[in-house]
C-alpha cells in the first residue's frame, strides 16, 4: 500500500493553513477498498506515523499558525530525536516539535481488528480477547457505557504517562515543544478539564507542552 503514501510526499512542507485539509485528502485514499481500509485501521507501515504523528501535528497547526505563513515540515522515519519543524517561507525555525500520543497502543489494535471484523467496537474500552496476535480471537462487542469519572481517570493517566515517557529522555529535546495528541471523542468541556487539571509538570521540562485531541478541535497549551 506504499504506493497510496510514501515518505517523500509525507515530507513537503505543507503551509499550516491547509494542514489538517491535506492530511484528511491523504486518509481519503484508504477508503477506495475493503483492503486498504484495514491497512489504515490497523496502521500498518508508514500508516501509523501519518496517524499517530501527522494528524495530531496538522491539528496544531491549524490551531495555532492558521493565519500566517508558517509551513509544517514533517520527518516520517527519521533518525531525528524530533518529528517536525514549523519554519517561515525563508525556511527559517520557529518551532520545533516532538510527538507522543496518549493512548493505549494495545488497546487500540484491538479496538481496530474488531472494527475490521465486526464493523463496530467499543470506544473507550477494550473488546473481549484471546491468544496472541497472530492467532487472536475477538468476541463482538456489545454495547456498553463506560462512566463519565472512568475514562476522566483513564484518561489523565494515560496523558501523565505519554509525558513522563518523553520526560526520560529530555535531554534529546533541548528548546523543543512537546505535543501530546489525545483521541478523546464525545466529551464534554467541563470533562475535557478534569482531565487537563489533573496533569502534573516535573520542574525541569520541555521549552513547551501542547496537546489536541484528535477526535475534536480541542487544543490546549499546557505549559
Amino acid at each position: 500500500m506504499n504506493n497510496l503514501v510514501n515518505e517523500a510526499e509525507l515530507r513537503k512542507p505543507i503551509i499550516c493553513n491547509e494542514a489538517e485539509q491535506w492530511v484528511q485528502m491523504l486518509l481519503h485514499r484508504f477508503h477506495k477498498s475493503e483492503e486498504t481500509k484495514q491497512y489504515l485501521f490497523l496502521k500498518r507501515g508508514i500508516i501509523q506515523e501519518l496517524i499517530d504523528e501527522l494528524i495530531p501535528l496538522s491539528k496544531y497547526a491549524s490551531r495555532v499558525y492558521a493565519d500566517s505563513e508558517v509551513f509544517l515540515k514533517f520527518y516520517p522515519g527519521t533518525t531525528t530525536s524530533f518529528d517536525a519543524d514549523f519554519v517561515d517561507k525563508n525556511d527559517k525555525l520557529i518551532e520545533r516539535v516532538e510527538v507522543t500520543m496518549a493512548i493505549d497502543g494495545q488497546q487500540k489494535r484491538i479496538q481496530a481488528e474488531a472494527l475490521v471484523k465486526y464493523g463496530h467496537t467499543r470506544i473507550h474500552e477494550t473488546p473481549k480477547y484471546s491468544g496472541k496476535m497472530r492467532n487472536r480471537i475477538i468476541e463482538e462487542p456489545e454495547s456498553h457505557i463506560t462512566s463519565s469519572s472512568a475514562i476522566i481517570e483513564r484518561q489523565t493517566l494515560l496523558l501523565q504517562e505519554a509525558y513522563l515517557k518523553k520526560h526520560k529522555n529530555l535531554h534529546k529535546y533541548p528548546e523543543t515543544t512537546l505535543l501530546i495528541g489525545v483521541d478523546i471523542p464525545l466529551f464534554m468541556d467541563w470533562e475535557y478539564k478534569k482531565i487537563m487539571d489533573g496533569f502534573r509538570i516535573m520542574d525541569k521540562t520541555f521549552k513547551s507542552i501542547k496537546c489536541v485531541n484528535v477526535s475534536s478541535n480541542h487544543y490546549w497549551c499546557l505549559k
